[in-house]
């Protein structure tokens, strides 16, 4: 490598951690102790209610809802001293057969760009061998502004529903290479928005988390010094997600009926058109992959397919999570399962490499513009309904079934004979 090359890679290093430490990212590192040490001032007890646990540098701001026997906790990072840090935390506590406690939640952990060059609609990543589509992942450093959507109950054909969220305003973030350490950047960019809204109601001991992704423009990129121009035209995005699951019980990840483990898994990604979660053999939280997603392309909206992956740990490049590490550990430290639910479970893990399901919601179209899409999670509360521990031995019993039972009614239609009157 030629010296030149190694001084302005150096160079563009340095302006990188420069431009970081004169942003926010690492500035609410500061307020890290502050943080944890706080307890969460969550009335338990109130139907819904939302506030802020404040910090130093940074705060939390926390919805909740507890209504028909279950409860649901988000909190976003904000703050009103620096420029906001993005990230945020959705979790829902109820019980299964038998009372028995479950707690499923969820992070979005990265924003990914990848060129799809296999055009099977998600990426393919594989940070060990090193064999990846994930072209850069796109760290939304902090926000100018924020906008609070209150918390509200409404009443939908006799079904309550509440509703809620919160939207970051003007984004500043990075454009990074995965393979490389962290702050080794490919451009500066901006984004327009990034908003999170909810739709949580309960029919029939089944709960629906509605939420709404609405992710803007990038409106403005930066080539760094000594990088190759960027272009975002015939890319595509993908959000990471890292969840965390604790029960009582014995519980298991299952992925297209099967199960699974993001940590042991040899495939870095499998297509996903459902994921579970079963307690002791019995359905307990679905989430609900696929659906469509809407692009705004100038003035026309376009519809297209939403992919989605259930992802092993090797498809994560672990540079990118250390980036993780001081605002997951934020928020694990107001998450108090005796506080806030009154179950003795010690802390939770926000680790991703220590999660059963990491996933990925993908959309092939993009081009760096704005992405409306709502999945929805669904739990059954106190649910009975098992789930078999093989499927394929489920769909054979059908076919015999189905095949005696054909046989069985010709049998009973063929004629008699004399000899057999």
């Amino acid at each position: 490598m030629k010296v030149t090359h190694v001084l302005s890679v150096l160079l563009a290093g340095l302006v990188m951690i420069a431009i970081l430490f004169s942003r926010t990212s690492l500035q609410p590192r500061a307020a890290q102790a502050t943080i944890a040490a706080n307890t969460a001032p969550i009335d338990t007890n109130a139907e819904c209610s939302q506030g802020s646990i404040s910090g130093q540098y940074c705060s939390i701001w926390y919805d909740w809802v507890n209504a028909s026997d279950t409860q649901i906790v988000h909190y976003v990072l904000y703050s009103n001293v620096v420029n906001s840090p993005i990230i945020s935390f959705l979790g829902q506590h109820f019980k299964v057969e038998d009372d028995t406690e479950v707690f499923v939640g969820s992070v979005m952990a990265m924003i990914e760009v990848y060129n799809d060059t296999n055009d099977d609609g998600i990426p393919q990543a594989n940070f060990t061998s090193g064999v990846s589509e994930i072209k850069y992942y796109l760290m939304m450093n902090s926000s100018v502004s924020y906008e609070i959507t209150d918390i509200q109950k409404t009443e939908r054909n006799g079904v309550s529903h509440y509703t809620w969220g919160f939207e970051y305003v003007t984004i500043d973030g990075f454009l990074l290479y995965p393979e490389q350490q962290p702050g080794h950047a490919a451009a500066r960019v901006m984004i327009d928005h990034v908003g999170l809204s909810y739709d949580f109601y309960v029919e029939n001991n089944v709960s629906s988390l509605k939420t709404s992704f609405d992710i803007g423009n990038v409106t403005d990129i930066q080539q760094l010094q000594g990088e190759p121009p960027v272009s975002l035209e015939g890319l595509s995005l993908s959000l990471l997600f890292s969840t965390s699951t604790v029960a009582a019980k014995p519980h298991t990840i299952r992925v297209n009926g099967q199960e699974f483990n993001s940590t042991i898994a040899t495939s870095p990604a499998i297509p996903a058109s459902m994921g579970q979660v079963a307690v002791n053999m019995v359905k307990a939280y679905d989430f609900v992959f696929g659906e469509t997603y809407n692009l705004t392309r100038g003035e026309n909206v376009e519809t297209h397919d939403v992919k989605s992956e259930a992802a092993a740990v090797s498809s994560v490049p672990q540079g990118a999570l250390s980036e993780l590490d001081w605002t997951l550990r934020f928020l694990e430290g107001n998450l108090n399962f005796t506080e806030l639910f009154g179950a003795n479970w010690g802390q939770i893990n926000l680790n991703c490499n220590a999660s059963a399901l990491l996933y990925r919601i993908c959309y092939p179209v993009w081009d760096g513009l704005r992405i409306q899409h709502d999945p929805t999670y669904v739990a059954y509360l106190f649910s009975t309904t098992p789930i078999p521990e093989n499927p394929l031995l489920m769909v054979v019993s059908a076919f015999l079934a189905t095949t005696l039972a054909a046989a069985w009614a010709k049998i009973r239609r063929r004629p008699r004979t004399r000899t057999q009157q």
